[in-house]
């Protein structure tokens, strides 16, 4: 399963908690890594949601990535929007 085509897909979804609001992706490093294991944990408020990568950069950066592609795209089309209505 390739995870990229996973979040895509989950990003395209049309959930108005993932179109209509804020999301923020933190990463945590503690220092004790055989205290708190690699975790993900996903808040939903009002108006926003926030995902909490726990001790793994790679999911982190993963999430990063994917977020800011989809954000990418969301821009492009909008523009093309712009530029067919002008």
């Amino acid at each position: 399963m390739n995870i990229f085509k996973t979040f895509e897909t989950f990003l395209k979804e049309p959930l108005s908690i993932l179109k209509n609001n804020f999301i923020q992706i933190v990463s945590i490093q503690t220092g004790n890594i055989f205290e708190h294991k690699p975790s993900i944990d996903v808040s939903l408020m009002k108006d926003r949601a926030q995902i909490n990568v726990i001790n793994n950069e790679k999911v982190f950066n993963l999430l990063s990535l994917v977020t800011q592609r989809a954000e990418k795209k969301r821009l492009q089309k909008q523009e093309e929007k712009e530029h067919e209505s002008a």
